[in-house]
C-alpha cells in the first residue's frame, strides 16, 4: 500500500513492515500504526513514520545502541497484553529528542516503545527504574560505554626495541 507522508513523500509499504499500537502513543493516542524506517545505513537512528497521520515521525535509537545497559522490566500486564513469550519476542525503541544543539539530544527511556517482533503489536510502556530518564543525554552515555568498552581490553604491551628479545 501506498501512504503519503510530510517528511519522506510517498512511500510504498508492505502489510509485514507495519507495528500497531492498539492505544496510540503517549500524547497521540489517535496514532495506531507505525513502520520504522533506515533512512542511515549502518547508523544508529531510525525513523518511526506514522501510517495515521503522514506528518508524524519520530526519531527513535535502540538504547543498547548508545548504551552499555538498559535494564527495563516490562510488567506482566504488558507481557501479557503484547502475547510476548521470550526476550527474543521484543525489540524495544527510544523516541529521540534532538534539540537545536544536537550534541544535547535525548533519549526517553522512560517511556519505550516495546514491540512484539512476531505479531508486530507494540505499547509504549512507562518505567518505574529510578534511573530511566525521560531525558537521557545520548553523547554521554555513548561516552560512558566507549570509557566501560576501553576498561574491558586487555592492556596492550609496548613494542620492543632493536636488540631486545
Amino acid at each position: 500500500m501506498k501512504i503519503k507522508t510530510t517528511r519522506f513523500g510517498e512511500i510504498d509499504v508492505s502489510q509485514e513492515e507495519i507495528i500497531t499500537f492498539p492505544e496510540g502513543l503517549l500524547g497521540f493516542e489517535e496514532a495506531h500504526r507505525f513502520i520504522v524506517l533506515n533512512t542511515q545505513e549502518g547508523g544508529p537512528f531510525r525513523w518511526f513514520q506514522c501510517l495515521d497521520k503522514g506528518e508524524l515521525a519520530f526519531v527513535i535509537i535502540e538504547p543498547l545502541q548508545f548504551m552499555f545497559a538498559y535494564d527495563l522490566e516490562i510488567p506482566d500486564s504488558d507481557v501479557d497484553f503484547l502475547g510476548l513469550k521470550g526476550t527474543e519476542d521484543v525489540l524495544l525503541y527510544a523516541i529521540v529528542t534532538i534539540p537545536e544543539n544536537p550534541h544535547d539530544m535525548t533519549a526517553n527511556l522512560q517511556g519505550p516503545l516495546v514491540i512484539n517482533v512476531r505479531s508486530r503489536k507494540a505499547r509504549q510502556i512507562i518505567s518505574t527504574n529510578p534511573k530511566h530518564s525521560v531525558r537521557t543525554s545520548i553523547l554521554m552515555e555513548m561516552e560512558h560505554r566507549a570509557q566501560k568498552l576501553k576498561e574491558a581490553q586487555p592492556p596492550t604491551e609496548p613494542p620492543k626495541k632493536e636488540g631486545e628479545g
